[in-house]
């Protein structure tokens, strides 16, 4: 009995030596993969900005019986985008419906809206890419139809020469050329023809400073379409002021991490010294998203209002953990901007078919401004969750900014950026996994600074935590608090959710 306890001692003692080691071994390493570095290196400059998707509202007149949206609603979009401060929108429209009249542009029932829009834009000094959805043709759609682009032009001289709306900087000609469902069909051919055109007619007037955003193709999850960059640039690059695509990924790729390396291949693509954007963002679920896909589906099938091209996580607070992580995501494949798919459920109906006299919308917005005229329910007008983290990406990294790399740790779902301008700073960071990790954020190159710090939080049941002031919009968790980066901030980034800290107004 009295050996047997001595060997039971013995092995004690060998096994409290053996865990003494472990973590007198294991500290290092582990305090390393907590730390997120902010380096001095440079991933791109001149930043574009990140925005939305604006434009439309074609069907507000069968919608409410009205041609325009009311003055208050006017006043509410431009009180929330003011907050949101977007460097960077798109706006496209059929501009055939504003063509002459009696030998004038209808500029009230017919492209009122858009010279709302417009006329806030340049108010406000947001950059705009203008442009069509597609190209009219004389029945084969290689046959252009030149009449159309002779208008098409003449239009968009309007605009900039004659009503000034000079913060027009890119035409978007032809959404999505490489889909079935574009005027091209998918032809690469007609697409070019089409700018070539386009671009020849644009020299009739006095027009120079206006290049083209493209090639605008439609990437789900590969990096197939990168041909359709390399290609318009050879035939192009001259004209090209901004390439972009457009991305609608699986929530598994974006969380797995692996949609960064995917947008690298199509920014190695572009051409050294052009910029290149997300001229779309949003998620798509399949079979692989199953849980979400059905989510998604379900929510369509009960309410009356959401047609078939809808995605209705616009309600849930992880989307905007989602959205985050995409845009950074962006922003660290060196991609200088990003648009949201899209600020206003009321912009666009979402058609049965090819029958586009339907009450459904296309719901995806920050919110729907027409959720009492159309809905009959005034809370849909309020602001959504993913409205929290993205206002602050498009606020707080202004144009012209310059988007440092930062290392991270091997934590599952943690990505980080950060921007500065004009000696400011915003560092972003995100966590789309589930499990909370203590991190250190250190900087190689900045150190001590008062910074406001805005947190956000993903709860199970679709509601969210985070600051709101009386209209929705985010407010500091801290201000004015002061941040040792250089000796490094303790921070609990927990599970789906979402940290921004700036010094920038």
């Amino acid at each position: 009995m009295k050996t047997g306890l001595i060997i039971i001692g013995i092995m004690a003692m060998l096994l409290s030596v053996l865990a003494c080691e472990k973590d007198e071994g294991t500290p290092d390493s582990v305090i390393k993969n907590r730390e997120i570095i902010i380096t001095s290196d440079v991933i791109s400059t001149d930043f574009v900005g990140n925005g939305a998707q604006w434009g439309g509202y074609d069907s507000v007149g069968d919608w409410i019986g009205q041609e325009t949206l009311s003055d208050a609603d006017w006043n509410t979009l431009f009180e929330r985008i003011d907050y949101m401060r977007p460097p960077f929108l798109r706006i496209l429209t059929n501009a055939n419906n504003a063509y002459i009249y009696d030998g004038k542009y209808d500029e009230t029932s017919i492209s009122g809206k858009l010279l709302k829009m417009l006329e806030y834009a340049q108010s406000r000094n947001i950059e705009i890419t203008y442009g069509e959805w597609g190209h009219h043709h004389t029945g084969n759609i290689g046959d252009i139809d030149m009449e159309w682009i002779a208008n098409s032009v003449k239009f968009l001289n309007h605009l900039v020469n004659e009503k000034g709306y000079s913060v027009i900087k890119t035409v978007n000609i032809i959404n999505e050329p490489n889909g079935s469902w574009s005027s091209t069909q998918g032809s690469y051919d007609v697409w070019r023809d089409v700018q070539v055109a386009y671009l020849e007619e644009m020299e009739k007037y006095e027009l120079s400073a206006i290049k083209l955003m493209g090639p605008d193709v439609a990437i789900f999850d590969n990096t197939n379409e990168t041909t359709w960059i390399t290609k318009a640039a050879n035939d192009l690059d001259d004209g090209i002021g901004l390439y972009d695509i457009h991305v609608y990924p699986k929530q598994l790729i974006v969380r797995s991490g692996d949609y960064t390396s995917m947008l690298q291949a199509y920014r190695d693509a572009t051409p050294e010294g052009k910029r290149i954007v997300l001229g779309e963002i949003g998620f798509k679920y399949t079979e692989v998203d199953a849980g979400l896909k059905e989510k998604n589906e379900a929510a369509i099938e009960a309410d009356p209002y959401a047609g078939e091209d809808s995605n209705m996580m616009i309600y849930e607070a992880f989307y905007g953990v989602d959205m985050a992580d995409a845009i950074m995501q962006s922003m660290r494949a060196g991609f200088s901007g990003a648009l949201v798919w899209d600020m206003d459920d009321a912009m666009y109906v979402s058609p049965d078919g090819d029958d586009y006299s339907v009450d459904q919308m296309k719901r995806w917005g920050f919110w729907n401004i027409l959720g009492e005229e159309h809905c009959s329910d005034p809370a849909d007008e309020e602001i959504r969750p993913f409205f929290y983290p993205v206002s602050l990406l498009c606020r707080y990294f202004p144009a012209g900014c310059d988007i440092y790399d930062i290392k991270l740790p091997n934590k599952k779902g943690v990505r980080a950026i950060m921007g500065a301008k004009d000696g400011k700073y915003t560092i972003a960071l995100v966590n789309s996994h589930y499990s909370t990790y203590p991190v250190v954020l250190k900087s190689e190159s900045i150190g001590g600074l008062t910074m406001d710090k805005y947190t956000y939080k993903s709860n199970a049941d679709g509601t969210f935590v985070g600051a709101v002031d009386e209209n929705g919009f985010a407010k500091p968790a801290e201000t004015n608090a002061s941040f040792d980066f250089s000796k490094g901030v303790d921070i609990t980034l927990e599970g789906e959710s979402f940290i921004l800290f700036t010094n920038m107004q």
